[in-house]
């Protein structure tokens, strides 16, 4: 079942083309992403192969890359406003994911966002699922 689920992520690895993703740089702060960078950022334009070594190279990285897309992801009533709070790395696990079930890096996340008064509704539980080098944000599981 292993050696199934291995294969069929080098399979799908291996079929994906290059990926252009933007590298911004603020306040000595490196986070990756799909979105043009914002203006006061460094931005790096980055081609990403399946298996190619440029990815986040610290777990803080992979921490910023999930709360990203935390915030682009949800149906926030105001994204700039959303508090993130403590992000642990939980460890490997597996999803399915396009009726493949793939190892990941699993993080948790607590995330308070504003309801339509303006006022915070309390901290509730997002996970970040990522590929098992932590290079790629697989999925999002938002509150």
């Amino acid at each position: 079942m292993i050696v199934r689920a291995v294969l069929a992520l080098a399979a799908l690895l291996l079929a994906a083309p290059a990926m252009a993703i933007n590298k911004c740089t603020v306040n000595g702060k490196t986070i990756y992403q799909d979105a043009p960078c914002a203006n006061d950022a460094k931005t790096e334009s980055v081609k990403v192969y399946p298996g190619q070594s440029e990815r986040p190279s610290t777990r803080q990285d992979a921490a910023a890359l999930c709360e990203l897309g935390i915030r682009t992801q949800g149906a926030w009533k105001d994204p700039d406003s959303i508090k993130i709070g403590n992000v642990r790395r939980l460890g490997f696990t597996t999803i399915k994911l396009h009726d493949a079930t793939l190892p990941v890096v699993q993080y948790s996340v607590g995330v308070n966002g504003k309801n339509s008064y303006g006022g915070y509704t309390g901290e509730k539980l997002a996970l970040c699922f990522f590929d098992s080098t932590e290079s790629r944000l697989l999925r999002v599981m938002l509150p």
